[in-house]
């Protein structure tokens, strides 16, 4: 019974429709939105964070118009947020693939390597010890 209730679906044809289907599903489910954050805004996006599930910030890169970030945290949902490349100026930009590249960021020099900057903060690279 079961077989031939799927059976129509099962063809070569079929097959290739419904993975191309399957495919598009997991695409539009790992898709981020990321916001939009104005210039003085990103005095309160990167902030001190002590919360255990506080993960970091993270730089993913940067296109012809934004840099794009992640603050990642354990228990609750990552936020995704970009800035215009001129609002924020970055010592060397990776090229923005998602989900490819990205940078440990925080804002204590504490050693680390200056990032970024613009008016309202300083970014420093961390530094693996």
């Amino acid at each position: 019974m079961f077989i031939e209730l799927f059976a129509p679906m099962l063809k070569k044809r079929n097959m290739k429709k419904l993975f191309g289907l399957f495919l598009i599903i997991i695409g539009l489910v790992s898709c981020h939105d990321y916001t939009e954050l104005k210039n003085e805004e990103l005095k309160s996006a990167f902030i001190m964070n002590s919360s255990p599930t506080f993960k970091g910030y993270f730089y993913e890169g940067s296109d012809n118009t934004f840099h794009y970030f992640t603050s990642r945290w354990k228990l609750d949902k990552d936020k995704y947020f970009k800035i215009l490349i001129n609002e924020l100026k970055v010592s060397e930009k990776l090229k923005f693939e998602r989900n490819k590249t990205e940078l440990r960021i925080d804002i204590f020099e504490n050693g680390n390597t200056e990032f970024a900057e613009n008016e309202y903060c300083k970014l420093y690279v961390v530094n693996d010890k």
